[in-house]
């Protein structure tokens, strides 16, 4: 594991804590622009490239890794950026603070969590895990009961060579 992957993870673990210096910052981004802020304060890009990448294009790809399953979830080492992905379009991101868990952002859309509200999910257990495509969960949906998303991962280190 990249250490700056380590730095960005304890960052998002710290400020999960309502009371904690960057909680309502971070609430208030949308959920990859959180988890790129994240790699800010970590030190893995500087701010003139958080004002030119665009969380929603540069975290994640669909043909990133693969989180196939719970089991997968787990053992996913920290700073891992975790896309979910409706297609090729991602819905969601978070980011791997280790043992299964994520810190994120608006987090309900993929089926635990809150609206608003950096906070700290168990995605091994919580998530809606399918055993016939164990990369992919349901979720909620806007107009349907439910979507499915597939599930990739990078290290966040890689937004530094993008």
């Amino acid at each position: 594991m990249n250490p700056e992957d380590g730095y960005a993870a304890n960052f998002a673990r710290k400020m999960s804590n309502p009371t904690s210096s960057e909680y309502i910052n971070l609430s208030g981004l949308m959920c990859w622009d959180a988890v790129m802020y994240c790699a800010l304060k970590a030190g893995i890009i500087d701010q003139k490239k958080y004002d030119r990448l665009r969380g929603d294009h540069d975290l994640v790809a669909l043909s990133d890794f693969a989180v196939a399953g719970p089991n997968a979830m787990y053992r996913l080492e920290p700073g891992n950026v975790i896309g979910f992905f409706e297609g090729a379009r991602i819905v969601h991101a978070m980011l791997c603070v280790g043992k299964g868990l994520a810190a994120g952002n608006k987090n309900n859309c993929v089926g635990i969590g809150s609206m608003v509200g950096w906070e700290i999910l168990d995605l091994a257990n919580g998530l809606a895990w399918q055993a016939a495509a164990p990369d992919t969960i349901t979720a909620p949906a806007l107009l349907e009961p439910t979507r499915d998303l597939m599930v990739r991962r990078c290290p966040i280190s890689y937004l530094a060579y993008r």
